[in-house]
Formats: structure tokens, sequence, C-alpha cells
């Protein structure tokens, strides 16, 4: 009984954690993350930034260019949201002048905040890839910015690898990049990408996605 029970909690344990990486949220004022259901995510989306426009994109069978359609977060969504219920394969939502507000090397909230490329997909009404990219002027936020601080705290809940470091004449590049979790249903990748230019501009690309969800969405 005393080895069942011991069994039993770090069964507990090992599950309670291994499934922690739902709540990674790459902006982290955005309940945007992997496995999420898309209703909440808009929903987060629009008390953030009510103005927030995106296209959304899928490819019909037989087609090879994806057909797009732009909305407003702060539209009637019920018809989409209802296309999203029956629609069974991938989703893809683009939202090319997200503005968002980072802290600034002082720590300080932008005023006026950020304009940045945000990008995810779903199946089946769940998120399985999220990922955006910034432009960060290390004049205003550092070479070492307090979001990027705090996606390497993340990266380095779930993996200890080091980055990967290229140095070349115009530019330096730092990249984090693991698996963080994986089973027989899902395989999450985490990525972390800094490039830092000649001229004082860095440029982010943080991504995480459901692999093995991402990829049987296509079959």
């Amino acid at each position: 009984m005393k080895k069942l029970l011991t069994t039993f909690i770090l069964y507990f344990i090992i599950c309670g954690n291994g499934y922690a990486f739902k709540d990674i949220k790459i902006l982290e004022k955005i309940d945007l993350t992997v496995h999420a259901d898309i209703k909440d995510v808009l929903n987060s989306i629009k008390d953030y930034n009510k103005n927030a426009v995106c296209e959304v994109s899928i490819v019909k069978q037989g087609d090879v260019i994806p057909t797009t359609a732009r909305f407003s977060v702060n539209d009637n969504l019920y018809k989409l949201y209802d296309f999203f219920n029956k629609y069974k394969k991938p989703i893809s939502f683009y939202c090319p002048k997200f503005n968002y507000k980072f802290n600034n090397k002082f720590n300080n909230p932008d005023v006026l905040g950020k304009e940045i490329s945000l990008r995810f997909s779903i199946c089946k009404n769940k998120v399985t890839k999220v990922d955006t990219m910034s432009f960060l002027s290390t004049s205003i936020y550092g070479t070492e910015p307090v979001i990027l601080k705090k996606w390497i705290s993340l990266f380095r809940n779930y993996s200890a690898k080091k980055p990967r470091k290229e140095v070349k004449e115009d530019r330096i590049r730092n990249i984090w990049v693991d698996t963080i979790f994986e089973d027989n249903k899902s395989e999450i990748l985490y990525s972390i990408l800094q490039v830092i230019e000649k001229d004082g501009l860095a440029y982010y690309d943080v991504s995480i996605i459901d692999l093995k969800k991402y990829s049987r969405c296509y079959l």
C-alpha cells in the first residue's frame, strides 16, 4: 500500500509539472499559450488592444495559395467562431502591426508601445503555435531587454541548454532552442532568437510550438 501511494504521488508531481508549459506566455499581458482556446485568446487580445487588426488564413483542399480575410478583434466574431468550430484543418492568424508595451532598459513601460508581428496557429480551436517578431533599439531597451530576461527565465524553467552564439562583423546572434516537453501526444519546442546589429537595432523572434499537434493537423 505504501509503495502504491508513493507511486501515485510521484505520478501526480510529474504530470502536474509536465504540462506547466501551457502557462508559458510569450507576451505576458495576453492569454496566448499553446493549447489555449481560440475564443479565449481573441478575447484576451481584445481586452489588451481593442484596435488590433489581424488576418485569418486557411488553405482550402486542392488550393496552393491560402484564402485570407482581415478582421478586427473588436468586431462581432460569432460567425467566425462558428466557422472555427466546424473547420478541422489548420487555421493561421497574423497580426502584422500589433501594438505591445515592453519595458525599457530602466524597467519603465513604453508610453506609446511598440509595433510587433504576432502570429499563431490553431487546430480544432486549440493553439498549436505562437510566434512573435519584434525590433527593439538597444539605446532604448538595452542589449538585454527586460522582456528577453523574461523569455530566458521561462526557457530555463524547462531546459539547461546553453545559448548558441554566432559572432559576425556586423551582427551577433544568440539562440536558445530546446524541446521542453514530450509525450505520445505532444512535443513542445521553445526557441528564442536575438540578433544584435552593429547599428544598435536588435531583432527578436520567439516561438513555442507543439510539433506533433501542428503537423498532424495537416494529415
